[in-house]
This record gives C-alpha cells, sequence and structure tokens, in this order.
C-alpha cells in the first residue's frame, strides 16, 4: 500500500469543519464504517487520528441522509418527545453561547493588547480542556505549551495572571509483600495502605497529586485551570515558586472539569479553539502543534 502524503491527511478538528459535524460525531462516523482512520499521530498526552481528503470529501454530500438516519435511531431509542425536547434545548443553548462568545469579545476591546491576549488566550483555552475531556486527550499538549507561554512572559508581570501550589500526597505502589498481606487480608490495595501505608519497600511518587492552579481574572472574567505538579514543575525557579494555596490536602486524584456540550462544540468549533491558541503563541515564536489550514 502506497503511503498518503501528509497534506492528504485531516485531523479530527479539520474534519469537524468539512462535514459540519463535532468531534463526537466523528466517533460515530468511524463506528459505523464511513470514515477510516489512516494514520495516527502520537503526542506526550494521547493519539490524534488522521483521516484521508478523499473519503472525508465524498461524505459531504451524504451528511445530511446521514444525519436524518442518526435522528431517527435516537427517537427510537430515546424517544421522539425527548429528543425533540434536547435539540431545541441544544439548539437555544448554541445561540446563547455564539451570543456569549460576541459579547466576550466585545467586551475586552478596550484592555491593553497584553490583556487581551491573556483573556482570549484562557478563553479558548477554557474550551480545550472541555474537549480534551470529551477523549481528545493529545490537545493536553497544547494546553501545556499555552500555559507555558503564559507563565514565562506574564507571571509577575501582569496581575491578573496568578499561580498557586495545591499540596497533594504522595503515590504509593505497593510492593509484592504488601500485596500479597493485602490479598490474605482480603482487602483491596488502596484500603491496605489506608491502613498501613505501605513499608519502606513501597515506591513513593513525591508530590504525585500536587497541582499547580491557574487564574486569570480581570473585569467580570474568571478563569481558573490546572496542571500536574509533575508537569510544571520545570517552569518555575526558586526565585518564581508559586505560593501554596491554603486548602484541605489532596488525598489523590479527582477530575476537574467536564466533556465539551455538543451546544458548546457548534458554537465554538475546535478548529477555532486551536486556531486561536495558536495564534497566541506565533507572536512568542512557537510553531503550530496542530495543522488547521
Amino acid at each position: 500500500m502506497s503511503k498518503i502524503p501528509e497534506q492528504e491527511l485531516l485531523n479530527p478538528a479539520q474534519i469537524s469543519q468539512t462535514l459540519g459535524i463535532t468531534p463526537n460525531n466523528i466517533k460515530r462516523l468511524t463506528g459505523e464504517g464511513y470514515l477510516e482512520v489512516q494514520k495516527q499521530v502520537n503526542f506526550k498526552n494521547g493519539v490524534m487520528q488522521l483521516f484521508t481528503r478523499t473519503q472525508a470529501h465524498g461524505l459531504i454530500p451524504a451528511m445530511p441522509r446521514i444525519k436524518q438516519a442518526w435522528e431517527r435511531y435516537d427517537n427510537y431509542h430515546q424517544g421522539g418527545n425527548r429528543m425533540a425536547k434536547a435539540r431545541t434545548y441544544r439548539h437555544q443553548s448554541y445561540r446563547n453561547k455564539v451570543n456569549r462568545k460576541e459579547q466576550f469579545l466585545n467586551s475586552i476591546n478596550e484592555l491593553s493588547q497584553d490583556r487581551q491576549a491573556i483573556l482570549i488566550a484562557a478563553y479558548y483555552l477554557y474550551y480545550l480542556n472541555h474537549y480534551a475531556k470529551a477523549g481528545s486527550s493529545y490537545l493536553y499538549d497544547l494546553k501545556e505549551t499555552v500555559l507555558h507561554t503564559l507563565v514565562k512572559n506574564y507571571y509577575h508581570r501582569d496581575k491578573c495572571f496568578k499561580i498557586s501550589f495545591i499540596e497533594g500526597t504522595n503515590k504509593i505502589a505497593l510492593c509484592p509483600e504488601c500485596r500479597a498481606k493485602a490479598n490474605n487480608q482480603h482487602l483491596s490495595y488502596l484500603e491496605y495502605l489506608d491502613k498501613t501505608g505501605g513499608c519502606l519497600k513501597c515506591t513513593r511518587e513525591y508530590k504525585y497529586y500536587s497541582l499547580y492552579e491557574f487564574t486569570i481574572g480581570c473585569q467580570d472574567y474568571r478563569f481558573c485551570f490546572h496542571t500536574p505538579y509533575a508537569t510544571a514543575k520545570k517552569w518555575f525557579n526558586k526565585h518564581t515558586m508559586p505560593p501554596r494555596k491554603e486548602c484541605p490536602e489532596r488525598e489523590g486524584a479527582y477530575a476537574f472539569g467536564r466533556a465539551i456540550y455538543d451546544s458548546e462544540a457548534m458554537a465554538v468549533e475546535l478548529i477555532e479553539v486551536i486556531d486561536e491558541l495558536q495564534k497566541f503563541l506565533a507572536v512568542f515564536e512557537i510553531e503550530p502543534l496542530i495543522n488547521t489550514y
């Protein structure tokens, strides 16, 4: 089989734009055999699938029929009245989010260029986080690059950008002897850890559950993002270490954020999110991570 040229492959953001669908719909198309994954690109935080431009463009005339089939299927399995109400709500939510985006962009026009840049980056980073939570974990690479760039260029230089350290416990992996003891006592490994704390032979990853919290606040807007300690610790030195946030110690992993809603994905498309964040990075001469053309 001949190798497909890179310019003939489209990523999920490009597929969504081409077919007028959300990334969730791409999963549906691949599951039903309409789209075939041609290649996978490995990022630090996940894998991005690629599809052929020819196959995607060939689906354009078929999409109205496919969407109608999806609607009939959903009506049958979820109930016609219920789905009709859900579609009406989704459309209203979409219009609200479009209006809110316009209001947000208009409301920051009078701010300095730096403040506008920080807030626009935060706005699109908010949606990128939700897209990543929906299964596109490779997007966390872009999130880390944007946050690191904000740290290098705005931390301690703009009071609207603040960082805190949230203390977490170490991750403990039980040694074979402790795992055997847990099994003999009919305890799960977590229960055994709570009871004994492990032994000296058990491995410990320092501050594994700790986080850095990035807060951007200006006017009536406030955005908050979190990054694991292991990811961001190298961004700081002894002179720039963020203050510790006074809050109960984290005892384990818990999730921040949620998966993106369909109404959000229609109002703020993935390709727009990636494009705007990479425009922000381009100001600092950072090459794009993901194609948007």
